[in-house]
Parts: C-alpha cells; sequence; structure tokens
C-alpha cells in the first residue's frame, strides 16, 4: 500500500506500518501532554502504544498462521488507524477457507484478553475494574490492554469491509451464491452500514466515526472491484497481457548516464539489465534520489533494493494478482523458459481487459478500476 513504511520482516512477512498510523500516536502523546502532563505518564502511553502496536500485529498474523495451515503465504501486514490488514498471496479457494481465516484474528484478540486477565487477576470476574487501578499505572494498562483487545475483536466483527466481518459475511454468502454475487451483496450491506456510521458522526459530531464511515465507503468499492477483476482474468497467461515497450537499462551504467535518458523518459520503473538477463527493478525516483545526493559515478546496481522477482510467461494472471495490485506500477519481468519475454504490471493487465471487453456491460467497471489506479 502506498505511504507505507517497511518496519520488520520475519519468515517471509514484511511488515509496514501507514503513515496515518503516526496520526493516532500522535494523538495519544498528546493527549497525555495535554491532560496529564508529567514524564511518568507520558512512558506509560508510549508503552500502551507499543503493547498495542503488538496486539494489532498479532491479530493479523493469526489470520497469516491460519491461511498458512491452507498452504496460502503472507506476504505483508499494514498497520492502519482502524486496524492492520494482511496481505496474502492468492484469495482462499471456499468459503470454509475464508472463513476460518477470517475468524482467526479475532480470535487471537480475545485468547489475548485472556490472557491479560488470567495474568493480572484471575480470581476477579473478567470484567471487574482491578482495585488500586489509580496507584498502580501497570494494572490500568493491563485492564486497557484486556478490554482493548475485546473491543479491537468486536470491531472487526463489524459485518463490513475491511473488516473481518465482511469477509465473514462474504464467506457465509458463498455457501448460497457464487463469490462475486456474495461480494456485491456483501459491499452494498457495507455501504449501507458506511452511510450509518457517517450519520451517526455527523449527528454526534464524532469524526471518529464519521472516518470510519468514509473507509468503510471506499473499501467496500474497492473490494467488489478488485473480485470482479479476479473473474475478469480468470484463464488470461501473463503472456498474453506481456508489454515490450519499455526502458531498459544496465547495471553497471552510472547515475549520471542514467539521468540523461530521465530527461526524455517518464517511466516509474526501469529493468536493470545483465548482459541479456533482467537483474533488477529500480524506481525513477530512486536515481533522482541519488543524484540529489551527487552519487553521479555510482552504478545502478548499488541502488537496487531487495531480490529481483521474476514471473513465469505460462502463469495465470489471477494467480499472480495480489501481487501486481501491491503496486500497480512496479514492473515485473516475465520469463518464458528461462528467456526474458517482456513485463507486466498492473495497469497493463487494465488495459489488456478494456480493449477486450468494449462494448461490454463490465466496460464501465473497468474504466472507473482504471480511473482509481491513475
Amino acid at each position: 500500500m502506498k505511504g507505507s513504511f517497511k518496519i520488520v520482516s520475519t519468515r517471509g512477512i514484511h511488515l509496514w506500518i501507514h503513515w496515518t498510523f503516526l496520526l493516532l500516536v500522535g494523538w495519544v502523546i498528546l493527549a497525555t501532554i495535554r491532560y496529564a502532563g508529567d514524564t511518568r505518564q507520558i512512558a506509560w502511553s508510549v508503552f500502551f502504544i507499543v503493547a498495542a502496536v503488538a496486539c494489532v500485529t498479532l491479530h493479523e498474523f493469526g489470520h497469516a498462521f491460519v491461511a498458512y495451515l491452507f498452504g496460502i503465504r503472507a506476504k505483508d501486514i499494514i498497520l492502519l488507524p482502524v486496524g492492520g490488514t494482511a496481505s496474502i498471496e492468492k484469495f482462499p479457494d471456499n468459503p470454509v477457507q475464508e472463513l476460518a481465516i477470517s475468524l482467526a484474528g479475532p480470535l487471537m484478540n480475545v485468547i489475548i484478553a485472556l490472557l491479560l486477565w488470567w495474568s493480572a487477576t484471575p480470581h476477579a470476574p473478567f470484567w471487574a475494574i482491578p482495585e488500586n487501578i489509580n496507584e498502580l499505572p501497570g494494572r490500568g494498562l493491563l485492564y486497557i490492554l484486556r478490554i482493548g483487545n475485546i473491543g479491537l475483536a468486536l470491531f472487526n466483527l463489524i459485518p463490513a469491509f475491511p473488516m473481518d466481518g465482511g469477509r465473514i459475511l462474504r464467506a457465509l454468502l458463498g455457501f448460497r451464491f457464487n463469490y462475486i454475487r456474495a461480494t456485491a451483496i456483501a459491499g452494498v450491506f457495507s455501504k449501507v452500514l458506511a452511510m450509518v456510521f457517517i450519520a451517526l458522526g455527523v449527528m454526534l459530531f464524532s469524526l471518529l466515526l464519521a472516518v470510519i464511515g468514509f473507509f468503510i465507503l471506499l473499501s467496500a468499492g474497492t473490494e467488489e472491484y478488485y473480485l470482479r477483476l479476479r473473474s475478469l482474468v480468470k484463464g488470461v497467461r501473463l503472456n498474453e497481457v506481456l508489454m515490450y515497450d519499455f526502458t531498459s537499462l544496465q547495471m553497471d551504467m552510472t547515475v549520471q548516464e542514467a539521468a540523461q535518458l530521465l530527461i526524455n523518459n517518464h517511466n516509474k520503473y526501469f529493468i536493470l539489465m545483465e548482459g541479456e538477463q533482467p537483474a533488477g527493478t529500480l524506481n525513477r525516483l530512486e536515481i533522482i534520489k541519488a543524484i540529489a545526493e551527487m552519487k553521479y559515478t555510482q552504478p545502478l546496481r548499488n541502488l537496487v533494493k531487495g531480490e529481483l522477482e521474476c514471473l513465469d510467461g505460462t502463469q495465470e494472471v489471477a494467480a499472480v494478482l495480489e501481487k501486481l495490485a501491491r503496486d500497480e506500477d512496479q514492473a515485473f519481468p516475465v520469463m518464458n523458459e528461462g528467456v526474458f519475454a517482456g513485463i507486466v504490471n498492473l495497469n497493463y493487465v487494465i488495459e489488456y481487459l478494456l480493449l477486450h471487453n468494449s462494448g461490454t456491460r463490465e466496460y464501465s467497471r473497468l474504466k472507473s478500476l482504471a480511473g482509481l489506479l491513475r
């Protein structure tokens, strides 16, 4: 997701934090400074934020673990102000799998809440407020985390996209309808709930409720578009959507030499070649950054981040759609029996579908989706 920064990677899963999540962190710290002001309370607030981030991360790892049991790998976890999202490499094969994967996150929060209760006040009722809560900040923190995890589980069970509840609703509908129809119904339900949140936000002067409503409204449409896109690319192979009109640069080319090409070239990504074989991809912004830092004589190979990921031309687009959707401009080299055949990205797939669906009822939907990617 654009605007996200990588925190850590473990076992092939990358943990990202979206910049809007930092606004929430800043708001908590500023509120603490305003109403408490002392260093001790600020330190407890920072500790609470770290613990809350850990709980949200464990929630997403719950999804990732159950997905792994079904043979589906999770690639990215992104932390957002309204929770987190786990990006898996492919769509669940059936409603049972999606139901289990979606329930795993809220269940993880319930388990965390029970562990916090058992470790702190095992003899008191679950909902009871601990004694001396004001004198013992640590005990109060555990209580707030316990209730917060229950709140996070309940919030994620709201039957609307992008929350887990929206996917649970779609999975349940999937037992009766095909997934396109199930997603459409769940999408309509999500939009209705979004309007309710927005209306309540206006009536109660609650900015948070209004923001949640707008977030649900945007996500509901995106979810339906994405699933329709999956259905349209079914049976289409990467070799059919290849683009040959791209700019390649040699790995040993210097930053200064590459800078000359940027003047009349507006590609966002370049394929770096080692002879006749692709060896990496490079965002034009990395070249511009190197120029700003006066690294004129450095070879482009020094600017490459991460390992090159090549795709097999015989693969179906649906199998790599999630990968392409992470960055619609990211170019992926496509190989045929070890030979470089061309490149592909999500924008090329959309253009291919537009050309092959003109005059159909899907054309306007695809055109709208193409607009979202610009």
